[in-house]
């Protein structure tokens, strides 16, 4: 036994795994770093790693606002009592 009924991996009130919501916090925080990087070396003049950077700042960008979106919506469910 768990000590949390038996069920493995722990379980929040949505169903979603406890480890989910710490792992989307910590892929925010390097995401964050990886766009301001990719920011800072387009605006310092990369050269020609430009393309390479705006495409990174980009994609990156796009996966921070999905991890973004779900912290945000974990957060309004579990507020709301969902």
């Amino acid at each position: 036994m768990h000590g949390d009924g038996g069920q493995w991996p722990p379980v929040s009130d949505q169903g979603q795994p406890r480890y989910r919501r710490i792992w989307s916090m910590v892929q925010v925080g390097v995401l964050s770093a990886a766009v301001i990087y990719c920011i800072v070396m387009l605006l310092l003049g990369a050269g020609n790693l430009a393309r390479v950077y705006a495409v990174g700042a980009v994609f990156f960008g796009l996966a921070l606002a999905g991890h973004s979106t779900f912290l945000w919506l974990t957060a309004r469910a579990a507020r709301d009592g969902r």
